[in-house]
């Protein structure tokens, strides 16, 4: 049975060959891939014997959802390229089909020849019961005839034998149809799995006056690759550099794997627009302030005119900016990284992981406080010179003395020089920020209050080495005349006025502590309820 079901797949595949009579079918292998931020490109080769005539080269086996505008084939050899045709296989599309639907129709037959042996099994069964229950009713019967009885026993006895033998029968049978039966579900299932294989062809068309032999380059886009960076960063101590070591998630389900092959991972996006941007002229205008009457309330309202649109109050307007948009090789418009050892890349989506580059930076270590936000003391490394190295944003692992501390983010696309990067935190520094109560006061004069805030800052370095630690804090800001904010006290730290960031730069020898005093004074409306911290 199987067999034939062999026979009758062999028979659809030749027949789809006999279609294809000027074809010619090349193996080719992949070569070099090239995996873009959210696609691939894949270069094969290959060598094809061309006999003279027209002759199509069938290129199979190729991935099944290839951009079509990006097949490209290069091809040296004494003929022409008359065209090229990306196209999907169907053959084994369709002989999977057939396969599947002969699978099918066998498995109804043996699931009717096991319904027709369960009847069979119920019909022995229930005149099994009925020659129990007569046996029973004749031996309990004290006026039947012992002669008849002899005989109705020796057939009942018979009868029972022989539906014995039947049911032993129909149980064999069934065990070999559902043996059968298995076979055939897991077969279904094997070739209902297959389908996953698609694959697409690549039709080459030349031209040769003789025979002769070409040798072929194809390359097409594939879109379901990718890779992200993420970054392993390691600092030994505080007196050394820092290392960054550059590494790349590949995956991708393009339907073919990548056995090692040449990799070459860039930062360039084929999916961006490749249009040039024009701009616009830019606008700006005086708002037209108009004063209208509410009849209803016969009050004067402010409406404020922006080219025709009305609005009943003026609010702040902020703007927004926005971001324009191994071997290392630094292209027009992109970065690519050469990955000098064969690299595998299956097509089952996981990730694998390529390490790109490495690079060690000098840093600057220094602890940093804000206590108003969070008492404990970080250890930062200020790197500079890292912006020269094409980063891209990702994730970062932190290590520090050898021991993993936590993950960041690299966000290279900020206008920073110096990459801040947080080593954890350091308990043997104490900050303390105290509110000092017996010298916050409130005063009321007319109609106005004021309000003062004293704060004491305290650090102890409890370590065996001299420390240096920015410490920052803040005064409140007022956007508003009728609030005024006074510092009072800074114990020599620096203000920016702007923001009202302070910061003190302490250098700390082991064992020694240092205060600083924040005060400052905030007046204010008295009848505004407005939380002074």
């Amino acid at each position: 049975m199987l067999n034939k079901l062999l026979m009758a797949g062999i028979i659809l595949f030749i027949s789809a060959q006999v279609k294809a009579d000027d074809s010619q079918k090349v193996s080719s292998k992949i070569q070099k891939v090239t995996i873009f931020l959210n696609s691939g490109q894949v270069t094969r080769t290959a060598t094809a014997s061309i006999k003279p005539g027209t002759t199509t080269l069938v290129f199979d086996h190729i991935a099944p959802d290839i951009d079509a505008q990006s097949v490209q084939v290069h091809a040296t050899g004494d003929f022409t390229i008359l065209s090229v045709t990306p196209e999907v296989n169907v053959a084994n599309e369709q002989t999977r089909q057939k396969t599947i639907d002969d699978l099918l129709a066998q498995q109804k037959v043996i699931k009717d020849k096991i319904a027709a042996q369960t009847d069979l099994m119920s019909i022995y069964l229930d005149e099994e019961k009925l020659l129990k229950n007569q046996l029973t009713n004749n031996t309990t019967n004290a006026t039947v005839d012992i002669v008849k009885l002899k005989q109705a026993l020796d057939f009942q006895t018979a009868r029972l034998t022989e539906l014995k033998k039947n049911e032993m029968l129909v149980t064999q049978q069934v065990d070999a149809l559902n043996t059968e039966l298995q076979k055939i579900n897991a077969l279904i299932t094997t070739t209902e799995n297959s389908g996953s294989k698609k694959s697409s062809n690549i039709l080459v068309t030349v031209s040769s006056v003789g025979n002769t032999v070409g040798q072929f380059t194809l390359s097409y886009r594939v879109y379901r690759a990718s890779w992200t960076p993420v970054y392993n960063i390691r600092a030994k101590d505080v007196k050394s550099p820092v290392t960054i070591v550059y590494k790349a998630k590949v995956t991708q389900q393009s339907g073919e794997d990548w056995k090692d092959v040449k990799l070459t991972l860039s930062t360039g996006n084929p999916n961006v627009n490749a249009n040039r941007p024009d701009l616009s002229p830019y606008y700006l205008d005086i708002p037209k302030y108009e004063m209208a009457q509410d009849k209803r309330s016969n009050q004067l309202n402010e409406v404020v005119i922006v080219r025709g649109m009305a609005t009943q109050s003026l609010g702040k307007v902020y703007g927004m900016a926005s971001v324009p948009g191994v071997t290392q090789q630094e292209n027009q418009t992109a970065t690519e990284f050469n990955i000098n050892t064969p690299f595998s890349v299956n097509a089952d989506g996981k990730q694998a992981t390529v390490e790109m580059n490495q690079v060690e930076l000098p840093a600057k270590y220094e602890y940093y406080a804000a206590p108003k936000i969070n008492t404990n003391v970080f250890l930062t490394a200020l790197v500079t010179d890292w912006n020269k190295y094409n980063f891209l944003p990702g994730d970062m692992n932190l290590f520090f003395e050898g021991t993993y501390i936590g993950k960041s983010y690299l966000n290279s696309r900020t206008a920073n020089d110096t990459l801040k990067l947080s080593l954890g935190t350091d308990k043997n520094i104490v900050v303390t920020r105290t509110l000092q109560k017996n010298l916050t006061g409130k005063q009321g004069i007319a109609s106005n209050r004021k309000e003062t805030r004293d704060w004491l800052i305290e650090v102890k370095n409890r370590k065996s080495q001299p420390i240096n630690l920015l410490l920052e804090d803040q005064i409140p800001v007022s956007e508003n005349t009728d609030i005024v904010v006074d510092a009072k006290e800074l114990s020599g730290g620096k203000l920016d006025t702007k923001t009202g960031l302070i910061a003190w730069n302490f250098t700390l020898a082991p064992l020694d502590n240092k205060k600083a005093v924040l005060s400052y004074q905030v007046r204010l409306p008295k009848n505004q309820l407005i939380a002074v911290q």
